[in-house]
């Protein structure tokens, strides 16, 4: 990709494979296999500023820009999927405080979440393009100056490591649709309840959980961007979630597409390597060719959202692309190593696991395809 990147680029990119290795590589299967957050590993993000990659030096940032951004989620996420998924989720919460903060909640919030001393989290509802569609879950009731939120959220990543969360209630109910608002909350305030951690298929590392909002108080202050218009901003997180996890789901598949190629070297049938085989040539190369091209539309998508141009029918572009990577890629993969690749004793089982996480935890499946119909419109 140097003939897309600058140099600037390319030398984070090239800080982020070097961190992946010396410390991720060595620990991915242990996480995987424990589940345990790796805090060791994320303090060591945060001190490459990896953590505040998108935001601005005023407030402790690197000020690098999108498209660096989804370099270093690819590198990550060929060597450890889960710790790049605990990234994306907290950086996708201090992108929202960025975008939509005012001067008082940027100063506020914003250098912690640079520096990594304290990981944010979205806590969003399931989203069409039309908007929030899972609409009686939270509820935010203004009462004077503050809010009363009672209700919950389902499947946060990021749940019980989190210091604050970017979350959305309903305000109006009366609006058609109704109408959302977002909240900045502290994980500390008083009637915030952090459920079990759940026991994920992948991605193990990443803390996933339900949180219960139990009476929880927020002053007026915690209000983010403009009060009922929650949903224009949801459907842009999720958008640029798309972007970044896209990104994510090259890495796994480049990673699997040469382990593959590697086994398919060594693995001999018939006296000769299975990677001498047509079948098995076409299988790698359909992989390979579909995983440049996703990555190709991830820095196109990338980039206009760093020039801020409109990218919502992009975004949904590289999610549908990555979909099918993801889903097919990894299959085809497998069957090139067999029952080695079908064994939990193999890289490729992991990353199967963890692709599937990567892909359809934050939206459902047809959320891409509604949102490039409309579009076409």
């Amino acid at each position: 990709m140097s003939y897309i990147l600058t140099e600037e680029q390319q030398l984070i990119g090239q800080s982020a494979k070097e961190f992946a290795k010396e410390v991720l590589e060595p620990t991915a299967v242990e996480l995987d296999r424990s589940g345990l957050f790796p805090k060791a590993a994320i303090k060591g993000l945060a001190g490459y500023d990896f953590l505040g990659l998108l935001l601005p030096a005023q407030v402790g940032g690197v000020g690098a820009g999108f498209v660096s951004y989804v370099t270093v989620i690819e590198t990550l996420a060929r060597f450890c999927p889960a710790v790049t998924s605990i990234v994306n989720n907290h950086v996708l919460a201090a992108h929202a405080i960025q975008q939509w903060g005012n001067e008082a909640q940027k100063q506020q919030y914003l250098p912690a979440l640079a520096k990594g001393d304290v990981l944010g989290a979205v806590a969003a509802c399931e989203c069409g393009p039309a908007g929030i569609t899972d609409t009686g879950v939270l509820t935010a009731v203004q009462q004077g100056n503050t809010y009363v939120l009672n209700g919950s959220r389902r499947f946060v990543k990021n749940a019980g490591e989190a210091g604050l969360y970017v979350c959305f209630a309903i305000t109006d109910a009366t609006a058609k649709p109704k109408a959302s608002t977002a909240f900045i909350v502290d994980a500390r305030t008083p009637g915030l309840i952090v459920g079990s951690k759940q026991d994920t298929m992948g991605l193990r590392g990443c803390p996933v959980a339900d949180l219960t909002f139990n009476s929880v108080t927020v002053p007026g202050t915690a209000v983010l961007g403009v009060p009922n218009k929650g949903a224009a901003m949801i459907a842009e997180i999720l958008a640029v979630a798309a972007v970044a996890e896209a990104a994510q789901t090259v890495g796994i598949v480049q990673t699997a597409v040469e382990h593959a190629a590697a086994y398919a070297k060594q693995r001999v049938q018939f006296g000769r390597p299975i990677g001498s085989f047509q079948a098995i040539q076409a299988l790698l190369a359909n992989v390979a060719a579909n995983c440049h091209a996703t990555r190709l539309a991830v820095f196109d998508a990338a980039a206009a959202i760093e020039l801020g141009q409109s990218f919502l029918a992009e975004a949904a572009m590289v999610k549908l692309l990555a979909l099918h990577l993801g889903q097919d890629s990894l299959i085809d993969v497998v069957q090139v190593e067999g029952g080695y690749g079908y064994s939990e004793e193999m890289t490729l089982a992991r990353l199967f696991r963890d692709i599937a996480g990567t892909n359809l935890l934050d939206a459902p499946a047809d959320f891409p395809e509604q949102i490039i119909a409309a579009s076409l419109a």
